[in-house]
């Protein structure tokens, strides 16, 4: 239990000290208060999602990635990766059939945002699939 109990405590410091630059950056003290509380809630919650291992045996440095973890970020990776290149190969493709010389940039814009949603879709899906 006490390598539990410093790995809170380093993350309660971590946090605060996150709150504080976000507070001396900002021009208000509650976005480093809320951003903060939460960066604590994410060193929290971080351990029971999944995502990563906590290591009491490694103390400050107890929040680990597993082999699991790594696999399945590999996976979704993968997956967000293929799926946005096939979605650029089909708007080259769209784009050439219409004789249309430029490319509308909002379009990257949409891309990129599919991918990372594909990517943190295919993260949850994996995780539930594969527990």
């Amino acid at each position: 239990m006490a390598g539990m109990k410093s790995y809170y405590l380093s993350r309660a410091v971590i946090s605060a000290a996150f709150g504080l630059l976000i507070a001396s950056i900002s021009s208000s003290w509650w976005t480093g208060i809320l951003a903060g509380i939460l960066a604590f809630a994410w060193f929290v919650l971080a351990p029971h999602i999944g995502r990563y291992v906590v290591h009491p045996e490694f103390g400050v440095t107890a929040l680990r990635r597993d082999e699991r973890a790594e696999i399945i970020n590999d996976k979704a990776a993968r997956n967000a990766f293929v799926i946005s290149m096939l979605a650029l190969g089909g708007m080259i493709v769209y784009f050439e059939t219409l004789s249309l010389s430029s490319v509308p940039i909002s379009i990257f814009k949409w891309l990129l945002i599919m991918g990372v949603l594909i990517y943190y879709v295919s993260d949850f899906w994996l995780r539930k699939a594969l527990s």
